[in-house]
């Protein structure tokens, strides 16, 4: 009886060291990781102390003007009739592939980011205006008429009366919209005819830049 129950006892620590190991490798199993964000090998950076990059002009027929100073791209269009007005250059980007425009804008109106523009092509826009509502539009060409991909919306992370940080990324398949670190949008995304990107206005605002800086 002795023996018998010294067989025993060895037996039911071995069962407990083998359920004991198992417990330990159940947990070093790892969590799963979250996708890594895109990563940039390129920079274009303005901060406008200068007009190096040529964005002033001036269209007294169409009451539309640019001009740097005081560390700021001024941005005014004054028709007497409504449209928008676009200011564009070639920053170098390669716009399809993953791009990321940041920037910070205000204004008295509507004012926004544009992208995708070439000499034929509008490309399209993320506006905001000064009652805390944005758009996307695709702003056609000279023989086409504009198209809204996100028509205006009101939104709480943009700030009425002040600067508004925009960012604006492909990432894949899908464009992406931030306001002062919000998302705002997350859409597919569209073919992009033009590599430009700059500010575009709508009839009536005098709007402000403060730096821009695309990486891709």
């Amino acid at each position: 009886m002795m023996l018998t129950r010294i067989i025993m006892a060895t037996f039911a620590l071995s069962t407990l060291f083998i359920t004991s190991c198992v417990k330990k490798e159940y947990y070093t199993v790892e969590p799963p990781t979250e996708p890594k964000p895109p990563t940039y090998n390129y920079i274009f950076d303005d901060d406008f102390n200068n007009n190096i990059n040529n964005w002033a002009f001036s269209d007294p027929a169409n009451a539309a003007y640019v001009t740097i100073g005081n560390s700021w791209l001024k941005y005014t269009y004054m028709p007497p009739n409504d449209g928008t007005n676009t200011v564009a250059i070639n920053t170098g980007a390669k716009l399809h592939r993953n791009f990321l425009v940041q920037t910070r804008i205000r204004s008295d109106y509507a004012m926004g980011l544009c992208f995708g523009v070439s000499n034929s092509d509008y490309g399209y826009s993320f506006f905001i205006d000064n009652e805390g509502f944005f758009a996307v539009f695709k702003e056609g060409s000279a023989g086409e008429g504009v198209q809204t991909i996100m028509d205006w919306q009101e939104s709480d992370a943009i700030y009425r009366n002040g600067w508004n940080d925009i960012e604006f990324e492909q990432t894949g398949n899908f464009w992406i919209g931030y306001i002062n670190g919000v998302k705002v949008f997350e859409i597919q995304a569209k073919y992009l005819d033009g590599q430009k990107i700059g500010y575009i206005v709508l009839a009536g605002t005098t709007g402000y830049a403060d730096y821009l800086t695309v990486q891709w």
